[in-house]
């Protein structure tokens, strides 16, 4: 059947697919063995913008100029289709031409699902088949939701995929927008972990028609939108969320003092309970907490009195709370030395 672009649309629609964008070299690759043998050229998801002049995909995935056959970007039209034969690449096409429908369905093989909600704070997914092996020809997504006011911490770890031809891309809220890309998972580097700004993130796993490898495990955590707590001076007095009230679930509260140089911190913790191993506080000697810097990490009933002088001008503290028991928390006074 031959089509007009828009009507190219409605068939893709209709029989539960998407019409075709080409948001990768893989894509690229894998419409160009499929068109290479006939003369008829797909319609491909993609138009000109009459305001700005510009081309666009229309499921918002970004749109690579550099892929147009040869001659090309013409004024022959405003929508595209795509030359399989040499040399390869996009055409400008009128819109009320008829061609070819050039649709994409995701494989029933997938596991895309809607994780999370109002009330989970963390949880774990896999690629299809983990550990054995993922499929060709897939483009599964991961809609994850978390409470309000939270934001999304997510890792990959194992992550075994063919690069540059398979991706597991990261977004912002529910899309797949070039404007709301956060990162691609990459196993040649540490670009495994990533964060959202608010309590939505999409997943995306595509997979091209050649090598598959095991795949991946996703680790994802919500965590409260809580501003670092500043302090300067020459004293004060730092504590617990709530405190002398119970803390709150799932708390990451994190303070930093900062004094004239050449000054010292001295830090003495009078009053401290929290839920032990669970709920901690972890005291650091610089502003960078990681680690190399972690002094001391206090947690239960049997803490104060705790006394700790800072070898620099500067310190770093971080409070942490599971789910479970909630407690009063911790009082701490500083001032310089």
């Amino acid at each position: 059947m031959l089509y007009t672009f828009d009507e190219s649309i409605q068939y893709c629609n209709s029989i539960g697919g998407k019409p075709v964008s080409i948001s990768s070299y893989s894509e690229r690759d894998a419409i160009s063995g499929f068109t290479n043998t006939t003369t008829l050229q797909p319609w491909i998801a993609s138009r000109r913008n009459k305001t700005t002049g510009n081309f666009y995909n229309l499921d918002g995935s970004y749109f690579y100029s550099y892929m147009w056959t040869t001659n090309e970007p013409s004024v022959n039209g405003d929508c595209v289709t795509y030359k399989g034969v040499n040399p390869p690449g996009q055409q400008v096409t009128q819109c009320y031409q008829l061609q070819p429908a050039f649709c994409k369905q995701t494989p029933a093989l997938c596991n895309s699902a809607v994780l999370g909600g109002p009330n989970t704070w963390s949880g774990t997914f896999q690629s299809p088949g983990y550990p054995n092996q993922y499929y060709n020809n897939l483009r599964c997504q991961y809609l994850i939701n978390s409470p309000n006011n939270t934001y999304i911490t997510i890792t990959f770890y194992p992550f075994l995929i063919e690069e540059w031809y398979d991706a597991v891309e990261v977004y912002e809220g529910n899309s797949t927008s070039y404007y709301d890309f956060i990162g691609t998972v990459s196993s040649y580097n540490l670009a495994r972990g990533f964060e959202s700004s608010r309590n939505v993130m999409n997943v995306l796993f595509r997979t091209n028609y050649a090598v598959t490898d095991k795949g991946w495990l996703a680790t994802w955590k919500a965590k409260k939108n809580m501003p670092t707590i500043y302090q300067y001076g020459s004293n004060g007095t730092m504590v617990s969320p709530n405190y002398p009230s119970n803390y709150d679930s799932y708390d990451e509260q994190v303070y930093q003092i900062s004094v004239a140089y050449g000054m010292q911190v001295n830090m003495t913790i009078d009053d401290f309970r929290t839920e032990t191993r669970f709920d901690y506080l972890s005291i650091y000697n610089s502003t960078l907490q990681s680690n190399s810097t972690l002094v001391a990490t206090l947690s239960g009933a049997s803490v104060a009195p705790f006394n700790y002088i800072s070898p620099r001008n500067y310190m770093s503290l971080k409070f942490v709370s599971d789910g479970s028991l909630q407690y009063k928390g911790w009082h701490m006074y500083w001032s310089i030395c």
